[in-house]
């Protein structure tokens, strides 16, 4: 069991409905605006398998954990500060029952699980090339928005295998690369099912979008109404 004790720069925040708690490091790395947007997106049923990849300080877990689902969750993160930003969260919620983080490479999870075994996968993914845009110094923000470990390709490849037939794949991505990502997508055969686009402003193109897409899935498509970040109805 993780220490609950705070740590220099962490603080404890209120999350979610459920009035759960988290641990943030305010020196490093922080959970962004696209994580609760996702996890506001996920649908969970009762006693489903659910796998978070590369999940932060455990966020998405956290956020989509419902007292009466009896789902079993599970977080997976590579890096040693953020494992432990994680695992200390979920036992200061005593959740240690219901949400596991396992500190592993997304690639190698064919290790830990057998085929088809989730029924969700969650994954806000690192967004931008590996060398290109503002590189942090931090090495945590680094790996977290940079494809250095881990890719969209990876991502999907591995989500073929863990996820059952008619499983639901759920992400957040880059609105400007819409096309290639739903390509990928089929690549590895996932149908989008339902699209979320989401705006900073009415008058700006669009920043991100929100998928729920299903393995081996059929092609009809639902496409929810935007979200507008500064929109005052949205507040």
């Amino acid at each position: 069991m993780q220490e609950k004790t705070l740590r220099p720069g962490e603080i404890i925040e209120s999350l979610g409905k459920y009035q759960l708690k988290i641990i943030q490091n305010r020196n490093s790395y922080c959970f962004s605006v696209d994580s609760i947007l996702l996890a506001q997106f996920i649908k969970t049923k009762k006693r489903e398998k659910v796998i978070d990849l590369g999940t932060g300080c455990g966020i998405i877990p956290l956020l989509i954990y419902h007292p009466e689902k009896n789902n079993l969750i599970y977080g997976i993160e590579i890096q040693d500060d953020l494992v432990s930003l994680a695992r200390r969260s979920i036992s200061l919620n005593n959740l240690a029952q219901e949400i596991f983080i396992i500190q592993e490479d997304i690639n190698n999870l064919r290790e830990k699980f057998s085929g088809e075994y989730f029924d969700v996968i969650t994954v806000n993914p690192p967004y931008i090339p590996d060398g290109r845009g503002k590189s942090s110094s931090n090495s945590e923000q680094l790996i977290a928005r940079h494809e250095i470990n881990i890719n969209l390709d990876k991502i999907l490849r591995i989500s073929n295998y863990l996820l059952k037939k008619g499983g639901r794949f759920y992400f957040i991505h880059r609105a400007d690369i819409f096309v290639p990502v739903i390509m990928a997508l089929k690549k590895y055969s996932f149908e989008p099912k339902i699209l979320q686009f989401i705006y900073t402003k009415k008058d700006r193109e669009a920043r991100r979008f929100l998928c729920e897409a299903r393995k081996e899935g059929g092609t009809e498509l639902k496409v929810l109404t935007p979200i507008f970040l500064n929109d005052n109805k949205n507040k």
